[in-house]
């Protein structure tokens, strides 16, 4: 509790599921998950692994391994534009990304147990 005329300082400093503090490390798990789960993919390719998804596996097969990236970087770009729109009306939208890196980052390590 704060006297009149003094701001409290501690108030701003929240460290729940919805700060600022949260957020970013949020948007960066989610987008850093994303660019090594691409990079391990592209080096399990490199080395004749198949692909995993099977959502990218037939785009891979028909259009080609560039492709399948330009499709990803969209859909990523999409998923951030819709956060950047939605995260002060629904706050809750920031626990779907949290899964979503948790998701990505399973991704990533099933590629690297394939490289091994």
């Amino acid at each position: 509790m704060s006297l009149p005329g003094h701001v409290a300082v501690g108030a701003r400093l929240s460290t729940g599921p919805n700060s600022r503090l949260n957020q970013g490390l949020i948007l960066t798990a989610f987008v850093g998950f994303q660019f090594l789960d691409s990079l391990t993919t592209h080096l399990g390719l490199a080395l004749q692994h198949q692909e995993l998804n099977r959502i990218m596996a037939p785009l891979m097969a028909t259009q080609g391994e560039l492709a399948a990236y330009a499709v990803k970087g969209t859909a990523v770009a999409v998923l951030l534009a819709v956060l950047m729109l939605m995260y002060r009306r629904k706050p809750r939208v920031w626990h779907a990304y949290h899964v979503a890196a948790w998701i990505t980052a399973f991704g990533v390590i099933v590629n690297l147990a394939q490289l091994l």
